[in-house]
């Protein structure tokens, strides 16, 4: 491939098995949610050849929200106007994330970019900025690879949620409430998580204290 042919190729294996290990959540999550977007858009969307428009939507659109909120565009309930400016207002974070990553893919051929740039997302994003390799050409690899796959991994989703909304009866009352309900998922964790710490942090002190006024 263009640009990474000098990483040694079991550099290269190594750190395609890192990136595939990095996005396991990210696959169980982006399936998920996808086929429910899936499903929601043959349901009721009501799409002819509802799994390929599913996938094309997947593709176009990576971002989760915007996939389930273009599902009443297909049903005639809402006009083009009003979804451009939820569209807006829905990815207009992400060009703050490429702007600040364009840094770190400065050489790359402009194809390349595009792809890049279009399939960032939140996740997405996270793995780039976490990723520590510092070899430039390695962490492109890295970002190429992570992006690929979770791209992928929303593509499958939709893709089979359009296929099994189509082919089968699947109620879908409540199915636009995943998203909603994963975003309450991660609140509540991150919650749990704050708390956890401060409380954590202060029990901690308070017993270092008390040993100190022991001694």
């Amino acid at each position: 491939m263009e640009g990474f042919a000098e990483i040694p190729r079991d550099e290269r294996r190594a750190i395609r098995r890192r990136v595939f290990v990095d996005t396991l959540p990210i696959l169980m999550g982006y399936t998920t949610m996808g086929f429910a977007a899936g499903v929601l858009m043959a349901v009721k969307g009501g799409v002819a050849f509802a799994p390929l428009w599913a996938g094309l939507c997947g593709f176009l659109f990576v971002s989760g929200t915007l996939s389930f909120a273009i599902v009443p565009a297909f049903a005639g309930d809402m006009s083009l106007g009003t979804l451009a400016v939820v569209a807006l207002g829905m990815q207009f974070r992400y060009a703050f994330y490429g702007f600040s990553v364009l840094g770190r893919w400065r050489g790359v051929p402009l194809p390349l970019k595009w792809f890049l740039v279009h399939s960032l997302a939140d996740e997405v994003f996270a793995l780039d900025v976490a990723c520590d390799i510092r070899d430039p050409a390695k962490s492109r690899y890295y970002a190429f690879w992570n992006h690929l796959l979770d791209v992928s991994y929303w593509v499958v989703g939709t893709t089979a949620g359009g296929a099994a909304g189509a082919a089968l009866p699947i109620p879908s009352k409540g199915i636009e409430f995943a998203m909603v309900a994963l975003f309450l998922v991660i609140l509540t964790d991150q919650i749990r998580s704050f708390t956890t710490r401060r409380i954590g942090g202060w029990r901690f002190r308070f017993l270092k204290s008390q040993i100190r006024k022991m001694e």
